[in-house]
């Protein structure tokens, strides 16, 4: 037997997809199963085009009756919350593949904050209405998936289960 329950672990560079399946163990009662692993390719490009001296990069102007010269640090941003949005949407897209076929369950996002409030709009656009999201703002990516379990068992985001989990 399968739960209905999908695990959304994500930060900036990397989002893995769980999902709870029953074990028949005396021991364990639950394990997570990696359903998918993305990875941000943008995450790559943020050290790109910063100064190695430390002051403020400007645009090329070598004409002075073009005007002042401005810093290219505004764009740059748009840039990288543009990357980090397109890659939001890639998660939600992936959670709605895993929960398809489901009308009723549950996701849970666990998200570094900033990460959770790009991502909370574009993947309740994608889940059937029958799912319910539930959210937590930590940043749990580098868990192993029974520690995930663990803490977010205890954290009341997962039915408690006798045994333990794998």
């Amino acid at each position: 037997m399968t739960s209905k329950t999908c695990i959304v672990v994500a930060d900036i560079r990397l989002a893995r997809v769980y999902c709870i399946e029953a074990v028949d163990s005396p021991r364990v009662k639950m394990k997570l199963v990696e359903q998918a692993s993305l990875s941000n390719p943008g995450a790559n490009l943020k050290a790109l085009g910063r100064s190695t001296s430390g002051r403020t990069r400007t645009e090329t102007n070598t004409n002075r009756e073009a005007g002042p010269m401005h810093p290219i640090g505004a764009q740059r941003e748009r840039h990288r919350l543009e990357l980090d949005r397109r890659f939001c949407q890639e998660i939600a897209r992936e959670a709605a593949a895993v929960t398809k076929e489901w009308k009723v369950g549950a996701v849970v996002l666990v998200a570094e904050p900033r990460q959770l409030g790009l991502m909370r709009e574009p993947l309740r656009h994608e889940l059937h209405q029958g799912i319910e999201l539930k959210e937590l703002a930590k940043d749990f990516t580098s868990l192993a998936p029974a520690e995930l379990c663990k803490r977010l068992t205890l954290g009341s985001l997962l039915p408690a289960h006798r045994g333990g989990v794998q």
